[in-house]
């Protein structure tokens, strides 16, 4: 219990800042953030699927969250979260929950990455009290612009100071990160650097930047779902929001849970009741106005590398926030929005990992690419597209590598030839097959090995059967392996085919 308090206040004190800035970043009040972490810590935690993963508002679903706001209207966002949860309540019940996991991780981590680059280049703007872009390339191109205004020449505008404050909690959180005594660091970087921000802010009556604004009374703020909204329930585009939103969500959960898993030998994941813990808590949080819920891996492994030992260090971090924004919202106004979205740009910057992306390099250059692809395409289009051509570009590497054949024909003696075929022969390698069968020569013994062949189809097994009837009419001394070529097919009526 000692050590799930302890673990457990450790969690408030990460999440509420995070919570807070992905609200922001979504375009969306302080509450839907706070909310959700609420239901994630003590709802989705007393269901969880594994006891030690915490799970709240995620800065890689702000993208689409964006989106759907900008296409779609909040009122329909929250709509949407609700049937992301019955949706994933489903998938728990069915138990589709591991396939959620079937996902190349080059896909992931050039989704992750792309995700990073966009809240990067958003939040920068944010941090200097600038209004971000509505795409990558706006992005980019107003960069420059935005770092001039809010850097050179130092003139103490609301540019600047944001820059200022921006600039300091950044630096604080690296500093913070790199203190040589661990006994500093069970305090997290995020919450140090965001009150060291507030603090020189009030001391130096920065009043021209902007503020979170919260009232005295954080629970007047609750938003039901307006029940009008449901009528568009069966409408193709909110259904395949919806299911855009549970693939992302029900994935980074599993990947993360997967990873805690990794972490600590006490965690042992059931990913069907995960699934459907998240399915409750997305549900009652797009009811009551929150953003998405997943399972969040920087929460997880701050409540593990506290030495939690149980669900109660989860449950209880919503607890707290319960507690502090209803007898302390108004501490919340001392914040400054540049110092939240320096979080978020760090955070951004971190999701890019470089370090992962280059064991990809090493480990495949196919798989990079696959990489690069997803990464590219999220920049350029959005973050559903891109994940869509990141799979397409997966598929098209492994069909490219099952439809690939190795045909070698070597010689074994003066009038002995072999042909070895291996990997999978099927009807779209016929021409290939016929090309080389045709031109072997007929003054020659020809022996086709197939002990390393995986598979072939009916239609080259049905050429390389007339293939060798053909030469054995002309008297032409031929070999085939039809034992391992029956081995490929075992299904296969080999008896009716072909009689040795």
């Amino acid at each position: 219990m000692k050590k799930d308090l302890l673990a457990s206040v450790i969690v408030f004190l990460i999440a509420m800042p995070l919570a807070i800035g992905i609200s922001i970043a979504c375009g969306l009040p302080v509450y839907s953030g706070l909310i959700s972490a609420i239901i994630g810590g003590i709802v989705v935690g007393a269901f969880s699927g594994n006891s030690l993963q915490v799970s709240g508002p995620a800065a890689g679903l702000i993208l689409i969250i964006t989106d759907i706001i900008a296409t779609q209207g909040v009122d329909k966002l929250f709509m949407i979260i609700f049937i992301v949860g019955l949706m994933q309540i489903m998938f728990g019940l069915f138990s589709l929950g591991k396939w959620f996991r079937a996902i190349s991780p080059a896909i992931i981590q050039g989704m992750l990455a792309g995700i990073g680059i966009s809240i990067f280049l958003s939040q920068f703007h944010i941090m200097l009290d600038s209004k971000p872009k509505n795409t990558f390339i706006e992005n980019i191109a107003d960069l420059l612009n935005v770092l001039y205004n809010s850097v050179l020449p130092f003139d103490g505008t609301q540019h600047h100071l944001a820059c200022f404050i921006g600039i300091l909690t950044i630096g604080t959180v690296i500093l913070w990160n790199n203190i040589p005594n661990k006994k500093f660091k069970v305090i997290p970087a995020a919450l140090v650097a965001v009150i060291l921000a507030s603090i020189v802010a009030a001391v130096f009556h920065l009043d021209i930047i902007n503020y979170i604004e919260v009232g005295s009374n954080f629970w007047q703020n609750i938003r039901l779902i307006n029940p009008e909204t449901f009528k568009f329930a069966l409408v193709p585009q909110i259904l395949l929001s919806a299911l855009i939103i549970t693939f992302i969500a029900s994935a980074e959960t599993l990947l993360t849970s997967n990873a805690i898993d990794k972490m600590c030998e006490r965690s042992k994941t059931d990913y069907n009741k995960e699934i459907i813990a998240q399915g409750i808590g997305n549900s009652l949080s797009g009811l009551v106005g929150g953003l998405p819920i997943t399972g969040v891996i920087v929460r997880s492994a701050a409540n593990i590398n506290a030495d939690a030992q149980s669900r109660f260090s989860t449950i209880m971090h919503g607890i707290w926030i319960v507690l502090f924004v209803t007898f302390f919202p108004q501490v919340l106004n001392y914040i400054p929005q540049a110092a939240l979205a320096a979080i978020l740009v760090y955070t951004g910057y971190k999701l890019v990992d470089v370090q992962e992306a280059k064991k990809l390099y090493r480990l495949s250059k196919g798989e990079f690419a696959i990489y690069m692809i997803t990464l590219v395409s999220i920049l350029f289009t959005n973050l559903f597209e891109g994940i869509l051509i990141g799979f397409g570009a997966a598929l098209a590497k492994s069909v490219f590598k099952l439809l690939r054949v190795h045909i070698f024909v070597e010689d074994d003696g003066e009038n002995r030839k072999i042909v070895k075929l291996s990997g999978n022969i099927i009807f779209l390698q016929l021409p290939q097959l016929i090309d080389i069968f045709e031109h072997l020569p007929t003054d020659k013994d020809i022996y086709v090995c197939a002990d390393r062949l995986h598979f072939i189809d009916h239609a080259c097994a049905d050429f390389i059967r007339d293939w060798e009837a053909g030469r054995k009419n002309n008297d032409f001394s031929t070999e085939v392996d039809w034992k391992s070529i029956r081995r490929t097919y075992p299904n296969f009526k080999w008896r009716n085919f072909h009689k040795e």
